[in-house]
């Protein structure tokens, strides 16, 4: 997640301010786990960003910016 957020922010994640400053890492974790059910998705801003969070492994960002047509999506596949 927060590589996708330094994707699209196109700087490195440790520059970044911690994840934890815009959601309860926690919460996050419980409500998107593989054993969530498939729909469940998380909606927060980060760094200036939009970020959604499926319980399928799906992260998408993109700036809060009207206008602007950056955007990143990534899918984890474990394997």
């Amino acid at each position: 997640m927060v590589e996708t957020v330094s994707d699209v922010l196109g700087g490195e994640y440790h520059e970044l301010p911690p994840l934890s400053e815009s959601i309860d890492l926690d919460v996050l974790e419980a409500a998107v786990t593989t054993d969530s059910p498939p729909d469940v998705t998380v909606l927060f801003t980060d760094a200036g960003l939009h970020v959604t969070v499926s319980s399928t492994e799906t992260v998408y960002a993109r700036p809060i910016e009207p206008g602007s047509d950056v955007s990143v999506e990534t899918t984890r596949i474990e394997g």
